[in-house]
């Protein structure tokens, strides 16, 4: 049973970011089913690859949208974008030394993470490239 699940309430309204972030919503419940299960830490660490390869590759897509349309928020929505990246490493590597993670930590912070993304700053996007021309 799914931990994270893709609901109406992450919507933009963008299908191009919409069908992204479902896939987004995918993998970190594939990180949470693997800290569920207990499963061994290369199991976690694999997750946890798949999800920062998953993610570096939709914020690739998002912000070469915003390069299109110029977007006025480009510098902020890159800053959190690499924030996030860079606290995900951080916890790879945590988990690659050896040390312990707190799987109520990680949920919390990669859930909360993704839904205040993209109901806060996503959705001005998802606004503006509706706005834009094609």
């Amino acid at each position: 049973m799914p931990l994270f699940i893709w609901t109406d309430a992450l919507a933009t309204g963008n299908s191009f970011m919409d069908d992204e972030h479902h896939l987004l919503v995918e993998r970190v419940d594939a990180v949470l089913e693997a800290i569920a299960k207990g499963r061994a830490s290369a199991a976690l660490s694999s997750a946890l690859n798949d999800l920062m390869d998953y993610t570096q590759e939709h914020f690739g897509h998002e912000e070469a949208q915003m390069l299109r349309i110029n977007f006025a928020d480009l510098e902020a929505h890159r800053e959190d974008h690499a924030s996030l990246l860079k606290q995900v490493d951080a916890l790879k590597q945590e988990l690659d030394a050896g040390h312990d993670i707190s799987a109520m930590d990680l949920y919390n912070f990669l859930v909360r993470w993704v839904k205040n993304h993209i109901v806060n700053v996503d959705s001005q996007l998802a606004a503006a490239l509706k706005e834009a021309p094609p």
